[in-house]
């Protein structure tokens, strides 16, 4: 997970975290920021407050380390614990799936935004492995015990604890059928929505129409509707595994649990298809009831090991249904475009081998090899692709980035794996060999891990002097640093007049919407400009254009900006612009190229603005 999962720091939804602690501690002037004025989903979790303390005795690096490092753990731990009966007929089947969920793509859901056990600090690192050690509780019968860490769990983030509650009654009525007098929870609650009690108070209502339409384009990935065939064809793979394992009855419990997380699943996409993307109701859509494919998918890539290896000792045409699955899943892991036609050789084989018992050993190595020949190329050009984006988009990673990135491809880590496995059977001396190279394989990733860029680890790690712009702000000025929210936040402790992580909040509270809304509009040109400046820098691979990005090209759009009706007080640039700036500032270089920031007053601008 150190080579697979590289630490970049504040990242992602992070921020948004990191944001929510800063407001509750060190800047409370954050309430003013569009993200949190008008109330933001914070308020649903206790992260903050017990992060906050943790700021103030650790340091936030230090904080965000331990935390991501214990989380990691803590969560190997209960797959090792869940996946013990698997051993019975495999020996090191929990060791493999610990491994396949250490470097297999841990995205779930749609337009690849969301993944389990994340390399940043956020309320899901401390959910996730409280819900693994519940399902843990749940085999053994501990049900106060699952009771407490789901409930925990829930108070750090009720979206990712819903559908493991919901798999623990599943899995409890299959046991005992008096635990579906729990769905009478259904119709109390829609009781509650019509009197208007909150939370329950936006079950019957829908969303009007504008703010559906931001929903639909700024938060694309909680609208089934606008999933990619691959998420769909990533969410059937997955239950199908489920599947098959529970049908090969590894345990009782083992097996009553994946029927639980493949009915959960069903029911709640079918749900939301319903309710969210049809009937457009409020609280539904909110509760994001996708989000029960992070369970799935983690127990799928979990148990895909010791399916392989079952498939691959059934004889006959079964060994090519395994390997046609593995290049399934690899498919998915790459985010490749060949969802359809690896699920179709799935399908095929599967059912060649379900109805032909006999075959020539010829025959099926025959098979088996040209689809091994096809898991060798999809893994070559994904690495080679890979390492050719690094080498230009931060060539100062260093050999040891470029290694991380190949040993934990899981062609490669597999390989690896099963060599040590075999030195581990083969005396004292083989495995002492087999130790040394799994200590020098940890010091090279633990050495490697860090990757912060030198933006995100000067907020991090700050150097304890007053920044150079803080000076020149008010308290209460808002702030436009293009494509950044983070040092805004967390460097010059400023609100924030636009960046696209503020529209996440928008779909829990309507006036964030509405802001959000406004503030997109004005910034649209920028916006537009900012992106088809990356697609020319992708394409044409120049490091130089993609720094220039965030920097706005045209003086004219930043005057446009600065003489609209609400705009920014100050600005933060990548580049002078012409305009003599209050101050400049340059992040201490650790891995970027050198990069100077300027602060201007939006007034500069104003004259730039021709007269109508």
């Amino acid at each position: 997970m150190l080579a697979a999962q590289p630490y970049r720091g504040l990242w992602h939804d992070g921020i948004l975290y990191f944001g929510q602690v800063l407001r509750h501690s060190e800047v409370p002037a954050l309430s003013e920021d569009m993200f949190f004025a008008s109330g933001s989903q914070d308020r649903y979790s206790v992260y903050a407050h017990v992060v906050a303390p943790l700021y103030s005795a650790l340091g936030k690096y230090a904080t965000h380390v331990v935390g991501v490092l214990l989380s990691w753990t803590l969560m190997a731990g209960a797959l090792l614990t869940l996946l013990k009966p698997l051993e019975q007929r495999w020996q090191p089947a929990a060791l493999w799936g610990l491994l396949a969920y250490g470097v297999v793509s841990p995205i779930y859901g749609g337009g690849w935004v969301f993944g389990y056990g994340e390399p940043f600090l956020t309320a899901r690192t401390v959910a996730e492995p409280l819900l693994l050690w519940s399902l843990v509780a749940l085999l053994s019968g501990r049900l106060a015990r699952v009771a407490g860490l789901q409930g925990a769990a829930t108070l750090f983030h009720p979206l990712m604890a819903l559908p493991v509650v919901l798999v623990t009654g599943c899995y409890l009525a299959q046991k005992d059928r008096r635990w579906w007098w729990a769905l009478c929870i259904v119709p109390l609650a829609m009781l509650a929505g019509a009197a208007g009690l909150p939370p329950w108070d936006g079950l019957l209502k829908r969303y009007d129409p504008y703010w559906w339409s931001l929903i639909g384009t700024v938060n694309a990935q909680v609208l089934l509707q606008n999933w990619s065939l691959l998420d769909w064809l990533t969410v059937g793979l997955d239950l199908a595994v489920l599947l098959v394992v529970a049908k090969l009855r590894p345990s009782a419990g083992l097996t009553r649990l994946l029927h639980a997380v493949v009915i959960t699943n069903l029911a709640l996409f079918a749900v939301a298809v319903v309710l969210a993307d049809g009937l457009q109701l409020v609280l539904v859509t909110q509760l994001q009831l996708w989000r029960a494919h992070w369970i799935a998918h983690l127990l799928a890539v979990a148990t895909l090991p010791w399916l392989v290896m079952q498939l691959w000792r059934l004889g006959g045409l079964w060994p090519t249904s395994a390997c046609a699955l593995a290049l399934a899943m690899l498919n998915i892991h790459v985010g490749g475009q060949h969802g359809p036609a690896t699920t179709a050789l799935l399908l095929f084989t599967s059912l060649l081998a379900w109805r032909v018992r006999k075959v020539s050993a010829s025959t099926r190595w025959l098979i088996c090899g040209c689809i091994l020949l096809c898991i060798a190329a999809v893994s070559w050009a994904r690495l080679r692709d890979v390492l050719a984006l690094q080498a230009w988009q931060n060539p100062a990673a260093g050999a040891n980035a470029s290694a991380m990135l190949v040993l934990s491809f899981p062609t490669v880590a597999m390989s690896c794996f099963a060599a040590l496995w075999l030195l581990v059977q083969r005396g004292r001396t083989a495995l002492g060999f087999a130790a040394l190279s799994s200590a020098a394989l940890f010091t090279v990733a633990a050495a490697a891990w860090d990757q912060r860029p030198d933006l995100a680890r000067a907020v991090e790690s700050p150097s304890g002097a007053s920044h150079p712009f803080a000076g020149h702000l008010p308290p209460r000025a808002t702030v436009y640093w293009p494509g950044q929210l983070l040092p805004v936040w967390g460097l010059l402790e400023r609100t924030s007049h636009f960046a696209p992580q503020q529209g996440s909040g928008m779909l829990f509270n309507r006036n964030t919407a509405m802001a959000f809304g406004a503030r997109r509009d004005q910034h649209r040109n920028i916006n537009e400009d900012a992106a088809n400046c990356r697609s020319d820098a992708m394409r044409l691979r120049d490091r130089e254009l993609l720094a220039s990005c965030d920097a706005p090209s045209v003086q004219q759009r930043l005057a446009a900006l600065c003489s609209a009706w609400d705009p920014p007080d100050f600005l933060v640039l990548p580049q002078h612009h012409a305009r003599t700036p209050l101050a400049t500032w340059q992040p201490p270089t650790h891995r970027d190229p050198p990069l100077a920031y300027s602060l201007h007053s939006c007034r500069q601008f104003v004259a730039l603005q021709p007269q109508r």
